[in-house]
């Protein structure tokens, strides 16, 4: 296998040493980029408009505060009877994991009157305000964590605000030293002895990434019983070849591997089954212990989507053979609590194993006391006056004496963990310290920056990197700033490797350039295998990205290939002409072309001007009516509205149209394309926005955003846009909108009886 790979020339001293500070330098530029929009938003916006930027939400009240991991303070907020008609929060970006400042609610009308009067209003927003972390987020409420030091007292009306992620920095740094120190020890310091090593060379093209010739021996069975198999025992027979390919290439790799996985091509699915591949084998050739593994990805939710599989499966033999209860653990707050998955958990385990009886009498006791603490005045049991900072006291000491109780039930509970999961900048949390894994998997890989991956890199000897480098990269606050600095004096070095250049490590240009897409670039298509059927789309929907960013290889299973809304269950009258005219077409595009269904910019309000930030987001009145025409349309013909997604490029199109439908059906998923990658629908209905004399397009023209948007949709995907502005935008851009016209069901947008 590795005479597919690109020989590459190894690093010297000093092109590793640019590596790692080009990576610090774009990380600091990232850190006080988010920091200055986060000061400039909260400080020259007005409240109505962060609320539409999906930056803070007002009017909330405290329902429950209650004790979580660590002897944090979990403050439970929704959206009181009082202010409001429906408890289900607005459309917001708040997610597990983000920080955020709990304050008293601030309106239009005070805001104006607060800048005249900043120092005292300012005074007195900081008596009353709290930071903490976003625990958990469900329709109707936002819990948040608080590790207070002071008395937390609350004012009754609240607006929770979004703050810069200065953590993830700290850790991402914090690894980038170690990482340093590593491969470039000092003069006169001490050779570092890394069990790693291996793999961290392999990563930075100092030695080639190897593979063996067999696939390791399943437990209890020695090599020559092995050799006799002649092939490997899938627990998934269902799986097709390019998944099988995958999975052994990684069962033989040595240090790395990646797999490539296009949309709807069973990437999580393949995951699972390498796992338990993994957990069928002895560690090493040395040992007949089952590996450690440890699962990242970037985000919550694709590691909650991960955790809910391998939670199922371990239910079932012979899966449940591999992972006994207690042996799957996660870390970190999870986004959504099933009332199964939660006691995979962390927290869960801390509070109700068997050592968590230590912290009850503890956790109770704090509890009562926060629990009085709470009640505002004029309530029974509400503490006044001085008790108030007695009562205080008491927590913090109750506080103390609990962290030290929970720290040896957390070291115990992760002794028996065989799987832990962790988002890639937890996995760098304290509760790791010191572990190493047998093997690390990041999912979504192609979505992280590098420096987050090396966290739970530096803590494994084997990785196995999953994503697609055609859909979104991570998402890059910092202006480009391509000049290579800190790398001038190399450019001798860097340009004089000939040919091979290509192949040798270089420092990066931005942080969009992904460790998968590095390993790519260094070590060719011979570092990764390509899942090719997908098992999502109609045939029809696949076709333009499988031709034109997957080589035309992505093959659709026949068990989705020709399946439309008419087939669904739940459609009753399939025979009419109604539900043929809508259901039937697999894509519909509404053109938009001459009606004048011109965008409007969020920053052309007096509040966006006032504020001073630059332009705002973008919305399209008339192309929301058309989507929102459409989407009643299906549902009224019997599609069920959770089965509908509505996307749009766009944060202030998704708050008109969550205006226009969200109470009305809570369950149908209306967001950015962003917050819809990994998910799919069976119908996708996609506003493009844009449309202007001059033909711009903005970060429409990202071809990797409108790849996950148009691979979203399982039966059929709408398109609403403008041909004439959108196909300036780009060559990829006028080839899809040419692709539209030939393939789709192309109706007028200006018809109103639609």
């Amino acid at each position: 296998m590795t005479s597919q790979l690109l020989q590459p020339v190894p690093p010297s001293r000093s092109v590793l040493e640019a590596f790692i500070n080009r990576h610090q330098y774009l990380l600091e530029l990232e850190r006080k980029a988010e920091e200055e929009q986060t000061r400039l938003l909260n400080s020259k916006c007005s409240p109505k408009l962060l609320e539409q930027r999906g930056l803070s939400i007002g009017s909330l009240g405290v329902s429950n505060i209650s004790v979580g991991l660590g002897g944090k303070s979990l403050i439970e907020l929704n959206r009181p009877s009082a202010y409001h008609v429906s408890p289900l929060l607005p459309p917001h970006t708040f997610r597990s994991g983000d920080p955020v400042r709990i304050e008293a609610h601030i309106s239009s009308t005070s805001f104006s009157t607060k800048s005249k009067a900043k120092k005292k209003d300012n005074a007195d927003e900081g008596d009353n305000a709290v930071e903490g972390i976003v625990y958990k987020v469900s329709q109707e409420k936002v819990v948040v964590a608080i590790d207070e030091k002071k008395e937390v007292d609350l004012p009754e009306r609240l607006r929770l605000l979004k703050l810069a992620n200065t953590v993830t920095f700290d850790r991402m740094d914090k690894t980038l030293l170690h990482l340093k120190r590593l491969i470039l020890p000092e003069e006169g310091s001490p050779t570092p002895n890394a069990q790693n090593f291996p793999l961290i060379n392999s990563l930075l093209g100092i030695q080639l990434p190897s593979w063996s010739k067999d696939i390791p021996p399943t437990l209890g069975n020695d090599e020559e019983d092995n050799a006799k198999e002649e092939d490997v025992k899938w627990y998934d027979e269902n799986l097709n070849d390019s998944q099988k390919d995958a999975i052994r290439f990684c069962l033989t790799a040595e240090n790395v591997a990646c797999i490539h996985g296009p949309p709807g091509t069973g990437k999580t699915h393949t995951l699972i089954e390498l796992i338990f591949q993994y957990l069928s084998r002895p560690a090493s050739s040395s040992t007949t212990q089952q590996p450690r593994i440890l699962i990242t990805t970037p985000s919550n939710l694709a590691l909650d989507n991960l955790l809910l599989r391998l939670h199922a499966l371990s239910q079932l033999p012979p899966y449940s053979s591999l992972l006994p209860p207690g042996s799957i653990l996660r870390l970190g707050h999870p986004t959504r609590v099933h009332r199964d998955l939660v006691r995979e958990t962390l927290d869960y385990r801390a509070a109700n194993g068997e050592e968590g009886e230590l912290l009850k009498d503890v956790g109770n006791e704090m509890q009562g006391h926060l629990s009085d603490l709470g009640k505002k005045k004029g309530e029974r049991g509400a503490v006044k006056g001085k008790e108030r900072g007695k009562k205080w006291e008491e927590v913090k000491e109750l506080r103390k004496e609990y962290r030290q109780r929970e720290g040896k039930v957390v070291t115990s509970v992760l002794s028996r963990a065989q799987v832990v999961l962790a988002t890639c900048h937890s996995a760098g949390s304290r509760q790791l310290n010191n572990m190493i894994f047998d093997l690390a998997i990041v999912d979504e890989a192609t979505q992280a920056i590098e420096a987050v991956c090396w966290v739970p890199i530096l803590k494994a000897k084997k990785l196995i990197l999953a994503g697609d480098p055609q859909q979104l990269p991570p998402t890059i606050m910092s202006k480009d700033d391509k000049s290579l600095k800190l790398v001038e004096g190399l450019s001798e070095e860097l340009n004089g490797i000939s040919v091979k250049s290509r192949t040798m490590l270089k420092p990066p240009k931005t942080l969009e350039t992904t460790l998968f897409e590095r390993l790519e670039s260094i070590y060719g298509e011979g570092i990764k295998r390509v899942l090719k059927v997908q098992y999502r789309m109609n045939s029809l929907i696949a076709s333009f990205p499988s031709d034109t960013l997957y080589e035309s290889q992505l093959i659709s299973h026949e068990s989705v290939s020709k399946r439309t809304l008419l087939d669904l269950l739940s459609i009753e009258d399939k025979e009419s002409e109604e539900s043929k005219d809508y259901l039937a077409p697999v894509v519909v595009f509404f053109d938009t072309a001459g009606c004048e269904f011109y965008e409007r910019t969020e920053g052309d309000d007096q509040d966006s001007k006032k504020s001073g930030i630059g332009e705002g987001s973008k919305s399209n009145e008339n192309e929301a009516s058309v989507m929102t025409k459409w989407a009643r349309k299906l549902i009224e013909l019997g599609v069920n509205p959770a089965e509908i997604g509505i996307v749009t490029p766009y944060q202030a199109q998704v708050s008109l149209i969550s205006s226009m439908l969200h109470e009305e059906y809570p369950e149908m998923t209306i967001g950015s394309v962003d917050g819809l990658q990994g998910q799919e629908r069976e119908a996708i209905i996609l506003s493009l926005v844009r449309s202007n004399p001059t033909g711009e397009v903005g970060f429409l023209g990202e071809y990797r955003r409108l790849n996950v948007a148009m691979t979203r949709a399982k039966r059929q995907l709408c398109v609403v846009g403008d041909s004439s502005t959108v196909g300036k935008g780009s060559k990829y851009l006028k080839k899809w909108m040419d692709w539209l016209e030939n393939e789709a069901d192309v109706r007028w947008a200006g018809d109103e009886s639609i």
